[in-house]
């Protein structure tokens, strides 16, 4: 018995065929764009997290090294990297020696990127990398500034070292700001250095107190990075007066070293 395929058309395969690509690509559009759209997002961001700790080590050389000038291009993709002048800035430190200030209201200025998809903020401030989400609470540091107490083996008196590092425009604008492939040009303006009579013997008391940004409803608030640099062990092993007073102490340091560096941001 022979099969009459008068009734089969090349036109029913070729739907069928079309139908599954179409059915594919709908799926792939579905699930798998979403995918790498997060996977490309999340490259950026570390792609970012690795520029700022480069950007931090082009500041370790403009300070601790006295480096007078140095140049770093970068690619800045998924957000814009911006310059907050001190001018500007909402957020400042005060340090007190012994119930003496030693430092009130420092302005730091910041280098800082806004991610706009995943609305993910990343700080270079006062040599501290540190990053946060938007919308939501808290925040952690990716790399710490130098902050430490060095103790005397021999006469066990400790010594606080801090570096603050103060980053300004040249043109004195509020915001210098860069997509895309740039370069970011620093140079080295003037060190400045308060440090106190020192206190032998039982030594003093050494306060730091961070005063956060209010900006956009805390949006570029990192307390509680600040927080755990500040308390923990391998820091500065400091107290928090208060629990979120942003206010910490430390008694015993014989010595208090406040190293003031001024940068200025040529390009960005």
């Amino acid at each position: 018995m022979y099969l009459k395929e008068e009734g089969v058309s090349e036109a029913i395969g070729y739907i069928i065929i079309f139908g599954l690509v179409m059915t594919g690509i709908g799926l792939i559009t579905l699930y798998g764009y979403p995918v790498l759209m997060q996977q490309e997002s999340s490259a950026n961001i570390k792609n970012m997290e690795q520029t700022m700790i480069v950007l931090q080590n082009d500041m370790k050389s403009l300070t601790y090294k006295l480096v007078p000038y140095k140049e770093t291009t970068l690619r800045v993709s998924g957000g814009t990297l911006s310059l907050v002048n001190r001018t500007v800035m909402d957020q400042n430190f005060d340090i007190s020696y012994a119930g003496s200030p030693a430092v009130s209201g420092f302005l730091p200025g910041e280098l800082r990127f806004i991610s706009t998809k995943d609305n993910v903020v990343i700080g270079l401030e006062n040599g501290a990398v540190m990053e946060r989400k938007i919308g939501a609470t808290g925040s952690f540091m990716l790399a710490d500034p130098r902050w430490y107490v060095d103790e005397n083996a021999i006469t066990n008196e400790k010594t606080m070292i801090i570096n603050l590092v103060e980053l300004g425009s040249r043109m004195e604008l509020p915001y210098l700001s860069q997509t895309g492939v740039g370069t970011v040009r620093m140079r080295h303006f003037q060190t400045l250095f308060r440090n106190p009579t020192g206190i032998p013997g039982a030594g003093g008391q050494v306060v730091i107190t961070y005063h956060p940004s209010t900006m956009e409803g805390g949006a570029y608030d990192y307390s509680q990075a600040w927080r755990n640099f500040l308390t923990d062990s391998s820091g500065l092993a400091m107290t928090e007066t208060a629990p979120n007073s942003n206010s910490y102490y430390r008694d015993g340091i014989n010595n208090l070293v406040i190293k003031q560096y001024d940068l200025i941001v040529e390009e960005l």
